[in-house]
């Protein structure tokens, strides 16, 4: 129908004049001229020339977002995290980026095209092994395409590679060790007492006058929410799966091909390398290693030498060993080399986008290659599973064109594909239930052109189906009976009571000892008992948060003094903490394991320092010009 209108609408006068006026574009100009109309992303933020775009803060803030619902779970609420990203924040770190990325470029940090692949696929690895279709799919569920991905993870790597050279550098003394370790060993007599908010509150009487009087000044806070029924189209991934039939024939094609990269021996190899910068030229790299070379020749050690003096820091303690690996592991200079000697024999120096390297060949191993009978259901499996992938993929793209030619109806969608129409009715957009709990499938319908407009959403995969819906009905938000809300507002106002008693009663219980009144006389007075924890160390279970927090945050006290303050609680319960003495730990029984968990924090703190030092003088003399935050367009 959306098509029949297009075409109905070609044919007007107007249209004529415009398909005239693109032909004469096309001859005076070629396709490039649609480069001259083409408006270009909305700029966020200048950074010393560099641009970032309206639709690379969109993106990372999506990505934020999506990281943190999936750090605190599918009871997060959209307004809180409006509350933790917000446009201010990330454009900010967007900036600082861009000024580290400069900065790296200043210092000629690079990252080769074919190490980012080799990052990109080793992520993959990790989670079961790489998925073009997948790794597209969620590419485009953040907002990239594989190439501003494979820039971005670039320009990540040469980031690190600076924050790197700071860590490198990071260096703290044994006597700021020493006294660190002290310190974080510390131990601290403490004792409290606790004013518990629900024994207050309960003896709260809280009248129906003011439940109606709190109802009545806040309305607002006591409405339903949006609610809104939607019809779906769901095509599973497993009856497309199910459907596919992979033949002898392919089967064999497969293991030929399989086994053909597996017939090849395989090279155990080890290696020395020596990296090339502003300290070392790839020709004095060389020289050294033909040294190294002739020594090894005349009867010294390799793996004595790599140990000494590989700059590898995943091979040299282990001697310069890489193992035992077939070909496409290591870049083809290197695996040219070492498939050409023999075992026993040292390469002459190698020289490859890492350093120069030096090469052993160890062994020559020959592959176990399986029978067809032993791969035959792993590849027949293989098969389906491809074959399933692409024929969901055009399943897809074919659902999506239907919804969005025939955008007011799923009918043809049903028919094509033989699905039911499925309803999901009261939904939220805070509902994370069923396909929902699915970001892209929120997004979707939940989109301006579906609740507003009442077209179909787009077509989008989840790791199990497709999914289309459409607007069905919308119930907008009313106001929730008294009767429904009238015990939990009771509850409410006598917890905000109880938490103003127990503030109050710590409050007192302070003044009575600052007046001199004992510990003792204070607790009978509260008809509380005091809780004790003498020689607690940080994080002791046995002491709650709150009260830990405080109590290592206070000053030591005097010999034969004590100090105290009031701790919040989380439930809004008040304790009065107090502190008798502090005693610093002995650093002679200070655990190897501990003192260099200690060194590791100072120089990680040493090297954020440095960093955040590097940031203040970036910003202090770069040019950046930032729109108000209040008129970033986020969603």
């Amino acid at each position: 129908m959306v098509l029949q209108k297009m075409r109905a609408g070609a044919q007007g006068m107007a249209a004529k004049i415009l398909v005239g006026l693109i032909v004469f574009t096309l001859a005076v100009f070629g396709f490039g001229a649609f480069d001259l109309f083409s408006v270009s992303d909305p700029v966020a933020a200048t950074v010393n020339g560099d641009d970032i775009t309206q639709r690379a803060l969109e993106t990372e803030l999506a990505r934020q977002r999506a990281m943190y619902r999936a750090q605190l779970g599918d009871e997060v609420t959209d307004s809180l995290l409006d509350s933790i990203v917000t446009a201010d924040a990330v454009l900010q770190r967007l900036v600082n980026e861009a000024l580290l990325l400069q900065a790296a470029d200043d210092l000629d940090l690079s990252v080769a095209d074919e190490t980012v692949l080799d990052d990109i696929r080793r992520a993959f690895a990790e989670i079961g092994g790489f998925d073009e279709g997948l790794y597209r799919r969620r590419l485009g569920e953040l907002g990239y395409t594989p190439a501003s991905y494979q820039a971005e993870r670039g320009g990540e790597m040469r980031r690190a590679q600076l924050n790197a050279g700071f860590g490198d550098t990071a260096f703290v003394t044994g006597r700021e060790i020493r006294r660190a370790a002290r310190v974080q060993g510390q131990r601290r007599d403490i004792a409290w007492l606790t004013f518990d908010i629900a024994a207050l509150a309960a003896t709260v009487d809280v009248a129906d006058a003011e439940v109606e009087q709190h109802y009545g000044d806040n309305i607002d806070d006591y409405m339903t929410e949006e609610r809104f029924d939607f019809d779906l189209v769901r095509l599973p991934r497993e009856r497309l799966a199910a459907q596919v039939e992979v033949d002898e024939e392919a089967i064999v094609a497969a293991y030929e091909d399989e086994i053909a990269l597996q017939k090849e021996p395989r090279r155990h190899a080890a290696h020395i390398l020596l990296e090339v910068g502003e300290e070392r030229t790839a020709d004095e790299a060389a020289a050294q290693l033909a040294t190294v070379r002739a020594e090894v020749l005349g009867g010294a050690d390799f793996a004595e030498l790599a140990r000494e003096l590989s700059e590898d820091p995943g091979s040299a303690e282990a001697g310069g060993d890489l193992g035992v690996s077939g070909r496409g592991v290591f870049v083809s200079a290197f695996e040219d080399a070492a498939w050409a000697l023999e075992p026993g024999e040292i390469s002459q120096p190698v020289a490859t986008e890492f350093g120069v390297h030096l090469i052993k060949l160890i062994a020559i191993e020959e592959a176990e290659v399986p029978t067809l009978d032993e791969r035959r259901d792993a590849i027949a499996a293989d098969l389906q599973g491809e074959e399933a992938r692409l024929a969901f993929d055009e399943a897809l793209r074919e659902m999506d064109t239907i919804a969005f030619e025939q955008g007011d109806s799923l009918e043809a969608l049903t028919e094509q594909f033989s699905l039911a129409v499925e309803p999901l009715d009261g939904a939220t957009r805070d509902s994370f239930d069923g396909v929902l709990a699915e970001q892209a499938v929120r997004d979707a319908l939940f989109a301006d052109e579906v609740l507003l407009e009442g077209f179909n959403s787009q077509a989008v995969a989840t790791d199990t189906e497709a999914v289309v819906g459409r607007l069905r009905a919308r119930h907008p938000a009313t106001e929730q009976p008294l009767d429904e809300v009238r015990e939990a507002i009771r509850v409410e106002l006598a917890d905000e009571r109880g938490a103003a008693l127990a503030q109050s009663a710590a409050l007192d219980a302070l003044a009575s000892l600052a007046d001199g009144q004992t510990p003792a006389e204070v607790a009978e007075s509260a008809g509380l008992e005091w809780q004790r924890a003498d020689g607690a160390t940080q994080g002791d279970p046995a002491v709650p948060v709150a009260i830990m927090r405080q109590a290592f945050e206070l000053a030591a006290p005097a010999p034969g003094e004590r100090v105290r303050e009031i701790a919040a609680l989380a439930d809004g319960s008040r304790a009065l903490v107090v502190l008798s003495s502090v005693e610093l730990a002995d650093y002679g029984t200070v655990a190897e394991t501990d003192r260099a968990s200690v060194a590791g924090s100072l120089e990680r703190l040493d090297s954020e320092r440095s960093i955040g030092a590097l940031l203040g003088t970036l910003r202090a003399d770069a040019s950046i010009d930032a729109l108000a935050f209040e008129d970033l367009e986020t969603p």
